[in-house]
């Protein structure tokens, strides 16, 4: 799963209904105090459409171009 904890709850963790695609440490914006990476919409908020019934983001694979992470709704 994730490399490193943060203060910032992933729901990427314990049976939250995403499955790993491939593996990778956090995504930076996951640390505290660190915004958004360029270009992205955001680790958590891309997570959160997804788990809440988004019919965009439910079918994504979500990828996280520093760390190379990529899940996607189960």
């Amino acid at each position: 799963m994730m490399e490193k904890s943060t203060d910032k709850k992933i729901k990427t963790e314990n049976n939250s209904g995403l499955k790993i695609i491939q593996p990778g440490a956090q995504p930076p914006c996951l640390q505290p105090n660190v915004g958004f990476c360029r270009g992205c919409f955001g680790w958590q908020n891309m997570v959160d459409a997804a788990l809440s019934g988004d019919s965009v983001w439910e079918t994504a694979l979500i990828h996280c171009s520093e760390t190379g992470l990529t899940v996607t709704k189960t």
